[in-house]
């Protein structure tokens, strides 16, 4: 027995011993020079590895570039480390580009990844699912890095900042968007998303598997997953975010402004159009007759709804409160006295009485008397004012109001004038207790606790008189908390080093001792004492030689350690998508650094290319192909890191890519590049603008054979067009006498504000057809942008009764092909026979009212068919409806595609453009 005892307390203690890596403080190991360089020299001894030479210069600053601001660096930064590779002016480099606003940005893209940043709240149809002030948080984040914010100050601001700064519209209140941005499931799916993303972002803790039961394998409870959900239960998101900014124009501001009033005001005034329908003399009296009803049946909200449509669309919530109400008073003296009279009422009429006789006397109360009080009860429907009135909305209030929520977020969204808000959130006034729900299921409630920290950290309950989210950020931020520091150092180590230390996503007994466990904690107890700058962080790990080596090193290295898990060597790097977008935009010439943040832009569209990626428009529900193609974390969860994958989409942007064509075309027609005296002149010019280097001969010969055997053909411009509308004096043959329409609106072009009293009376055209008038002709004129053989078709109808005769012809060219007239009350088809065209040429369908203008209008579909040569397949090029003119400015012509574009792609789509070193 005593034998049995020794052994148990031995194994106790050895279990005791072997507590979890990450759940003991960090130790600073005691090294001589450099922490970084010292303890991978003790590992590679220990393992028989051989580092890697030091890369070039050159390298160092490249990979330093890319790593902290995600972009190449300067010519002139690559002259002075090739002319100086000493460590003054490498830390020198490593300054400037830490001051540069491009840091702030580099990192704000790697913690919106961990912060599972979307500017959409997902599945959401029935209202606007846009975020308006999702990039204030995306600018806070940016300004932080760059003010170099420490890390504890970081941390406790996206969990608490409303109970940190001293005035209601402080700008770092934008900070909590780390909470808010998350994905809507609703309620209790948004709690435990906030539960997941402070858990693994800050603590790389996976706490959200103990919703339903204990962790399987995590020493983590339930109760300390519900003592986090009920930190966020007792939260509340103000409906009017607080402005925490000036709009950038004044003029703008002042246009929103008048604009926001408005729809508040279209708002108030269909709530308000509710309060009086709630306390009016016609819907009083049956709200009382269904409530006593409900009351004597025990009515749920679904016979409420079906009861209350019958009565003129009584709001089944307003009838719901008024039986709770009567029951709650029925012993004062007034209420009592009706609800007997109601119960002996002989029949309905009687009833419909009695209730019209207490509803006119209610409305008539004056000051003092019971019925005046029952009114001032809180829970009185008549007490509901604008302000409450929305608790008594049915469907199809809510579905009008979520519309109006709609165009008041659009108006956020898109404004100009629309100033800065935070995404803030704040406490409820109450705190009750933490609840566990029985295997996850809110509606199945068990015991209730008093809120506490982590189990597997010490536990603890949260200081008193201190909000719990605040002591939440407060436990999180402790020095003495081993996971923090370790957490974002290892994240960091990740995005310079291209792999962690330890796996970024879960720090639980599931991830084995990191094999440098050493080196991450002396660079974590570092952190701590240097006071969590990152930017120290940043230099300490930049200055090693680690970061320098080459990326090619001894072969013997690969039998003992093939994956570089002691870094022996730099792990060559692929571009991520912003950074391989930006390379491209910046290459062109088009990217504008010259200020940070700015609200979210769409990078499908041409006034994007300006921009860099990181101000993208994330939709999480429709998340586009290209961020898929390139590897982005869906931002529905928290993402430690990125996967990356090489598939078929992603060259084929390249090849297909609008934005890749248009930078291409761009840098080709460039006049530098044009300015150039030959082909060898231009593709240097090219290399160097591409690769910061001049091209090897075998290389030059190549691109140069490639651009000379290019054949003229397959670089003219492919057959094409737009459509014009135009009109002209009346004449029996093709006139090029044409003038423009002077005014476009709502969707149709006239000669006057009001098309009977217009200049030219009753001529008008819209997409799908139009008026004629007399003495003038309608041309809807389709002009080509490539050489090939084209033909004209269509179908006309007659829509209105009557009138006179109409005349249409088809010209191409400025000759008639075609022509006929069209009698009241009918249809045709028209038809033109093949054309040859070339680019400039013309092909016009012509209408006239010959005999008036009392022709009515014509509904119409035309379309144009075009072929290569007589040969080849004919396919739709024109559509006139839905390639519908809305400018009478000039469309631009195709341009001749550049065999130079080509080879810039082909350059952009090559590994040396995508990879660092």
């Amino acid at each position: 027995m005593r034998f049995s005892l020794v052994l148990l307390a031995l194994l106790s203690c050895a279990t005791a011993e072997e507590k979890h890596w990450a759940y003991v403080p960090p130790v600073k190991a005691d090294v001589a020079g450099h922490p970084v360089d010292a303890l991978l020299a003790k590992a590679w001894e220990r393992s028989k590895l051989q580092p890697a030479k030091p890369a070039a210069p050159r390298q160092w600053l490249e990979r330093a570039a890319f790593t902290l601001t995600g972009l190449a660096p300067t010519d002139e930064q690559l002259r002075r480390i090739e002319a100086s590779p000493d460590d003054a002016t490498w830390r020198a480099l490593i300054d400037e580009l830490l001051a540069s606003p491009a840091y702030g940005e580099r990192w704000a893209r790697h913690w919106m990844d961990v912060a599972r940043y979307a500017d959409t709240r997902g599945y959401n149809f029935d209202q606007d699912n846009r975020y308006p002030f999702a990039y204030t948080y995306r600018n806070w984040l940016i300004k932080a890095f760059n003010d170099d914010l420490p890390y504890d100050r970081f941390v406790k601001l996206q969990i608490a900042a409303d109970l940190l700064v001293d005035r209601p519209d402080h700008p770092d209140l934008a900070a909590l968007g780390f909470l808010t941005v998350g994905l809507r499931g609703g309620p209790v799916e948004t709690i435990d998303d906030r539960v997941d993303v402070v858990t693994r972002g800050f603590l790389s803790s996976t706490v959200s598997c103990a919703r339903c039961h204990d962790h399987k394998t995590d020493p983590i409870t339930m109760r300390d997953y519900y003592s986090l959900y009920s930190i966020f239960d007792h939260t509340e998101e103000p409906e009017d975010k607080p402005v925490i900014g000036a709009a950038e124009d004044e003029a703008a501001f002042q246009a929103y402004q008048a604009e926001s009033a408005k729809l508040d005001e279209q708002d108030r005034a269909v709530r308000q159009q509710i309060v009086d329908h709630v306390r009016s003399k016609e819907a009083l009296p049956n709200y009382l007759e269904l409530a006593w009803l409900a009351r004597k049946e025990d009515w749920n909200h679904g016979k409420a709804t079906s009861e209350g449509f019958k009565r003129n669309r009584l709001r089944p919530n307003a009838l719901m409160r008024w039986k709770d109400f009567l029951g709650e008073n029925a012993e004062g003296e007034r209420l009592k006295r009706w609800l007997g009279e109601m119960d002996a009422a002989a029949d309905d009429n009687a009833r419909k009485a009695l209730c019209e006789a207490l509803a006119g006397e209610w409305l008539a109360a004056g000051e003092g008397s019971e019925l005046a009080g029952l009114t001032a009860k809180e829970g009185c429907p008549l007490n509901y004012d604008v302000d409450r009135i929305s608790n008594f909305m049915d469907v199809e209030d809510g579905n009008q109001r979520r519309a109006r929520i709609g165009a008041k977020s659009k108006l956020m969204m898109e404004h100009p004038g629309s100033p800065p808000r935070a995404m803030t959130l704040s406490d409820k006034g109450q705190w009750g207790q933490a609840v566990i729900f029985e295997r996850g299921n809110p509606a199945a409630r068990g015991e209730s606790f008093d809120r506490q920290w982590m189990s597997f950290l010490g536990g603890g309950k949260y200081a008193d008189g201190m909000s719990p989210r605040l002591s939440l950020a407060e436990k999180i931020t402790d020095p003495a908390n081993p996971l923090t520091a370790r957490v974002i150092v290892n994240r960091t180590w990740a995005w310079h080093f291209g792999a962690p230390l330890a796996e970024p996503g879960d720090f639980g007994p599931q991830t084995l001792r990191p094999e440098l466990l050493e080196l991450l904690d002396t660079l974590a107890v570092s952190f701590l004492e240097k006071g969590q700058s990152m930017k120290e962080l940043h230099r300490l790990l930049l200055t090693s030689q680690a970061f320098r080596l080459g990326a090619e090193g001894a072969a013997e290295n690969d039998a003992i350690d093939q994956a570089n898990t002691k870094f022996w060597k730099w792990n060559r790097r692929r571009l991520d998508f912003e950074t391989m977008r930006d390379r491209v935009l910046a290459s062109s010439g088009a990217l504008q650094t010259d200020r940070t943040g700015g609200r979210s832009i769409n990078l499908d569209d041409p006034p994007a290319d300006t921009r860099r990626s990181l101000y993208a428009f994330v939709d999480r529900y429709a998340l586009p192909g290209t961020f898929v193609s390139f590897d982005l974390p869906h931002p529905d969860h928290h993402s430690p890191k990125r996967v990356e994958t090489t598939v078929p989409q992603q060259a084929l942007y390249f090849l297909n890519g609008p934005m890749v064509i248009r930078q291409a075309e761009k840098l080709a027609s460039d006049e530098r590049f044009k300015a150039l005296p030959d082909d060898r002149a231009r593709l240097e010019w090219v290399y160097r603008t591409l690769f910061r280097r001049a091209p090897a001969e075998e290389e030059m010969q190549a691109a140069l054979d490639w651009i000379g055997g290019v054949d003229p053909a397959d670089y003219a411009p492919k057959l094409g067009g737009y459509w014009e509308v135009r009109h002209a004096p009346d004449a029996a043959a093709p006139t090029n006498e044409l003038a423009t329409f002077p005014i476009f609106a709502d969707g149709v072009w006239k000669t006057g504000p009001d098309p009977a009293t217009a200049p030219i009376r009753w001529l008008n055209v819209a997409a799908n057809g139009g008026h004629a008038s007399a003495h003038h002709a309608m041309v809807l004129r389709w002009r080509a942008t490539g050489s090939g053989q084209v033909k004209m078709s269509g179908h006309l109808k007659r829509t209105q009764e009557g009138g006179s005769v109409l005349a249409w012809r088809i010209d191409g060219k400025g000759h008639p092909l075609a022509e006929a007239e069209l009698a009241p009350d009918s249809s045709a088809d028209i038809e033109s026979t093949w054309t040859e065209v070339k680019p400039g040429d013309t092909m016009d369908f012509v209408l006239r009212a010959p005999n008036g203008d009392s022709c009515g209008n014509v509904a119409w579909t035309l379309r144009i068919e075009g072929r290569e040569s007589e040969s080849k397949p004919a396919e739709e090029i024109g559509n006139f409806t839905r390639q519908f003119p809305k400018s009478n400015d000039p469309a631009p012509g195709a341009q001749p595609a550049n065999p130079w574009a080509d080879l810039v792609q082909m350059l952009w789509a090559s590994n040396e453009f995508h990879f660092v070193d």
